[in-house]
C-alpha cells in the first residue's frame, strides 16, 4: 500500500507541474543554503580546534595541581619521570613535550612591556606545536643555543628590537625574587593570533630552569594526540596510571584543551546552538513551503477527495495518501537541495573560501581566513531527517482536512 500512495504522491504532483516545480526549487535552495552553512559550521569549528590546539595548547596537559587556576610559578613540578614513563608507551599520542611557562617583563633599550616567557625544548616543542613554523625571520632555537630568544613580532616592535638585539626578560621565582636574564633574538614569529605575537617569548627550558631556580623541574607537560577523538581516553590512561602508582593524589591535574581555557569550551556550546538553529530553519522552510502547497492541492481536488471517499476509500488512507504525497515532494526538493549544497561544500572546501578582509576578527578566534567547509555524515544526516520532519508535520494538516471531508458535500464543490 505504501508504494501505491508513494506512486499515486508523484502522480497527483505532476498533474500540478508549475506549482510543483516552484515548490521544488524553493525547497531546493533553501536545504542547499542550509547544508551549506552546516559544512561551514563544521569547517570552521574543526579549523579552530586544530588552530587553537596545535598553536600552543596541545590536545593534554599535565601540571602540578592547582597550577593551572594559580598560574604561580612556585606551583610547578619538581619531577615528570612517572608522566613521562606513562607517555612512552601509551597509544594514541604523536608527540609530547616540557614546558615551563611564566609572565613576566621584556626590556630593551629603555622600552618595556608585558610578556608570556615559555621555555621549550626546541626539538620536542617542533612535534607538539606550529610555532616553529610562525617563524617569519631569523632561525629556530637550536640546542645549546642558552642565551637565544624568540619574539613574536608585535612585541619586538614594541621594545623596537630586531635579530640580534639583546633583551632583558624579568620574572618572578618560585621564592618570590625577581630574577633577570639577558638574551639575544634569534628569530620572529608571526602567527596571526594576538596572544602569540603580542606577548611570547620562547627560551631555551634548561635556561629558563636555571634562570628561575626550578632545577629539573617544569610547569607543563603538553601532549599532542593523533585524533581529537583519542584525546578522552588519553585522559583516562594517564589518570589510571598515575593513580595506579599510588602518587600523591595532590601532584598532578591532567586536563583536556576544553578545560584549559574557558573560549574552547564556548566554541563547543556555540557549535551546538546553531546546529539546532540550522535544523530548526530547515524544519521552517519546509513547512512554509509544503503547507502552502499541500492546502492549495487539497482545495484544488475537494471532488476528487469526495469521489474517493464515496468510492469507499477510508479515511485512514486518504491521510495516508496525503501525508506520502507530502513526502515525495519534500523529497524531490531535498534530494536536489542536498545535492547542489553538497556540490558546494566539496569545491569550497578543496578550495577554500578566501574571507581574508576579516583576518583580524578570525586570527583572534584561532580561525584562518580561508574556511574549509566540512562535509560530515553527521551533519548531512542532520540535514535530511529535519527535511523528511518538516514534511510530516507539513503534511500532517493537509491529511487531516482530506480525510475529514463530507463525500457528498464534496462532490458538489466546484
Amino acid at each position: 500500500m505504501f508504494r501505491i500512495y508513494m506512486r499515486l504522491g508523484l502522480r497527483n504532483l505532476l498533474l500540478y507541474p508549475m506549482r510543483t516545480g516552484l515548490t521544488v526549487l524553493g525547497l531546493a535552495i533553501g536545504i542547499a543554503a542550509l547544508t551549506f552553512l552546516s559544512a561551514m559550521n563544521d569547517g570552521w569549528l574543526q579549523n579552530m580546534k586544530v588552530n587553537f590546539v596545535l598553536t600552543q595548547m596541545g590536545h593534554v596537559q599535565v601540571h602540578a595541581k592547582g597550577f593551572e587556576a594559580s598560574r604561580r610559578i612556585g606551583d610547578y613540578m619538581h619531577d615528570t619521570s612517572e608522566v613521562d614513563k606513562a607517555l612512552q608507551n601509551m597509544p594514541h599520542i604523536q608527540a609530547w613535550t616540557h614546558r615551563i611557562r611564566v609572565s613576566g617583563l621584556a626590556s630593551a633599550a629603555g622600552a618595556n612591556a608585558s610578556v608570556l616567557v615559555s621555555g621549550i625544548e626546541s626539538d620536542n616543542e617542533k612535534k607538539v606545536s606550529r610555532l616553529y613554523d610562525f617563524v617569519q625571520q631569523g632561525k629556530w632555537l637550536q640546542e645549546g643555543d642558552k642565551r637565544g630568544v624568540l619574539l613574536g613580532d608585535v612585541l619586538a616592535d614594541r621594545l623596537s628590537v630586531g635579530l640580534g638585539d639583546k633583551v632583558v626578560l624579568m620574572a618572578a621565582s618560585p621564592a618570590g625574587d625577581i630574577a633577570s636574564e639577558v638574551f639575544r633574538v634569534r628569530g620572529l614569529i608571526h602567527s596571526g593570533v594576538m596572544d602569540v605575537d603580542n606577548l611570547l617569548a620562547l627560551v631555551p627550558i634548561s635556561m629558563a630552569q636555571h634562570w628561575l631556580g626550578l632545577g629539573e623541574g617544569v610547569t607543563d607537560v603538553v601532549i599532542r594526540a593523533d585524533a581529537f577523538t583519542s584525546v578522552d581516553g588519553i585522559v583516562n590512561n594517564l589518570k589510571q596510571i598515575l593513580d595506579s602508582k599510588r602518587l600523591d593524589s595532590k601532584q598532578f591535574e591532567v586536563l583536556r584543551w576544553q578545560e584549559i581555557d574557558p573560549m574552547a569550551e564556548q566554541w563547543t556550546i556555540f557549535a551546538g546552538v546553531y546546529t539546532w538553529i540550522v535544523l530548526l530553519v530547515v524544519i521552517i522552510v519546509v513547512l512554509a513551503e509544503v503547507l502552502n502547497t499541500m492546502l492549495m492541492s487539497m482545495y484544488d481536488r475537494v471532488r476528487e477527495f469526495g469521489l474517493m471517499a464515496a468510492l469507499g476509500t477510508g479515511q485512514k488512507q486518504l491521510f495516508a495518501m496525503v501525508v506520502c504525497e507530502t513526502l515525495v515532494l519534500v523529497a524531490m526538493g531535498g534530494v536536489l537541495g542536498f545535492v547542489l549544497g553538497a556540490a558546494a561544500s566539496l569545491y569550497f572546501g578543496a578550495y577554500g573560501l578566501d574571507l581574508s578582509q576579516y583576518a583580524t576578527a578570525f586570527s583572534f578566534m584561532y580561525m584562518s581566513p580561508i574556511v574549509y567547509p566540512e562535509l560530515t555524515f553527521n551533519g548531512c544526516a542532520r540535514i535530511l531527517i529535519a527535511a523528511m520532519l518538516g514534511a510530516v508535520l507539513a503534511g500532517l494538516y493537509p491529511a487531516w482536512k482530506a480525510s475529514r471531508l463530507n463525500p457528498a458535500a464534496a462532490m458538489r464543490e466546484v
